[in-house]
């Protein structure tokens, strides 16, 4: 266990369902690589003083305290006894621990650095750095759980200060402290009323036969941090053709819970697909034009166009023109059924539109969720009515959710 699957099972059971029971290997992207870099900036400059931050860690460096051989970085879970919930014990690494205050006042800091694309809109709060019903919280009482148990190495405890330092990463280059002071019985209380019973959780879910039985949060999960890379298996039930790696990794036989000394799965290696390339043919030098070059935009095939007619039909289907209008249309209403079918099976209803409040499809959450679900699994290329749309609101919400991904789209007028 680790306090990062903490925040990922509360943030959408069924992602880390994916994530950390199927193994089902996710794309690292471009903010993660940033990320990354400037953990290890930062690593290096608190540890040995010598400065090479860069532009974005740069921006907070008057906020770090003085680099030291006293500061713990990159500090990882160990230490007797260990951090556990439930009987399971954790492990990771906390950015940094600065036990200066604690002679004197009692006081330890725990640091955890966050670059981010805009801090104004992506910054925790103080009361949510305080808070185990939070992401930021529960990360941040995690740590403060871990030095709690550390009693020799930390004498005279009796307050925390939980601090998110952010660093922007787009426009201004700018860096903020966030900071919430908190007794050590806070920590102990939030740990045994909140994140215990999570952990409980989270050993049932685990033991799920499938994917479609571990409740799923539809709505700003789905999108958060970039969007949800299992968002197309979670809603439409997995059934699209996987690749050959995640077959290997999605393999039925492998047990739900691994042992805590089970050692590290090995990366299922594929080589990379190689394809001959032709040999690049001279250029000649274009002549120089003023003004912006023009682009061309080749020309789609008739055959791979996607045309959506809402509330029309198309009346004329013969004639010398029949093969440049694709093939006949035919009515959308099979497709939303089957999407209906996926998404409210996946919630766990017969219908997403009865959906009750204890349901993860409850108070709306099913539009969003349909919506996604029909964006990432388009109808193949070809002609479609939509009839209805205005009186049924499964229609409407499909079709609100294809129009930006289809070629043409005729609306009929009253």
């Amino acid at each position: 266990m680790s306090v990062s699957q903490l925040k990922r099972h509360k943030q959408c059971p069924r992602a880390w369902y994916f994530a950390k029971v199927l193994r089902v290997p996710e794309p690292t992207t471009g903010a993660q690589q940033v990320g990354t870099e400037g953990h290890a900036q930062l690593e290096h400059f608190l540890s040995t003083g010598e400065d090479v931050l860069g532009a974005f860690a740069k921006s907070g460096a008057h906020l770090l305290p003085t680099p030291g051989a006293d500061l713990l970085v990159e500090q990882p879970l160990d230490g007797e006894p260990p951090l556990t919930a439930g009987g399971i014990p954790f492990t990771g690494f906390i950015d940094l621990v600065d036990a200066r205050q604690l002679a004197s006042d009692g006081v330890l800091r725990i640091t955890d650095h966050k670059f981010t694309s805009n801090i104004a809109r992506n910054a925790a709060t103080r009361e949510q750095l305080a808070d185990a019903d939070t992401e930021p919280g529960l990360q941040m009482l995690g740590y403060a759980a871990w030095a709690l148990r550390q009693v020799e190495r930390f004498p005279g405890l009796r307050e925390l200060e939980l601090e998110h330092l952010y660093y922007q990463t787009r426009g201004q280059r700018l860096a903020a402290s966030v900071l919430a002071s908190v007794p050590v019985e806070h920590v102990e209380r939030e740990w045994r009323t909140r994140v215990e019973p999570q952990v409980e959780q989270m050993k049932a879910h685990a033991q799920a036969a499938r994917a479609s039985d571990v409740p799923a949060n539809y709505g700003p999960a789905c999108t958060k941090y970039g969007g949800c890379p299992f968002m197309a298996k979670c809603l439409t039930g997995g059934s699209k053709t996987m690749s050959l790696r995640d077959k290997l990794l999605n393999k039925s036989d492998l047990p739900a819970v691994l042992p805590p000394d089970a050692p590290q799965p090995t990366p299922v290696q594929v080589a990379p697909e190689v394809t001959e390339q032709p040999a690049p043919e001279a250029e000649q030098p274009a002549p120089k034009r003023r003004g912006r070059p023009k682009t061309t935009k080749p020309e789609q095939p008739k055959s791979d166009l996607r045309v959506l007619f809402i509330d029309c039909i198309p009346t004329k289907h013969d004639g010398p023109r029949a093969e440049s209008l694709g093939p006949r249309a035919e009515s959308l209403t099979a497709y939303v059924d089957e999407l209906h079918r996926k998404v409210a099976e996946a919630g766990g209803v017969d219908d997403v539109r009865f959906a009750g409040p204890d349901s993860p499809l409850g108070f709306g959450k099913w539009r969003g969720a349909l919506a996604m679900a029909a964006r990432a699994e388009l109808p193949p290329p070809g002609n479609y009515v939509a009839l209805g749309a205005a009186q049924s609101e499964l229609m409407q919400v499909i079709v609100e959710a294809l129009e930006p991904s289809f070629d043409v789209v005729v609306r009929g007028v009253r």
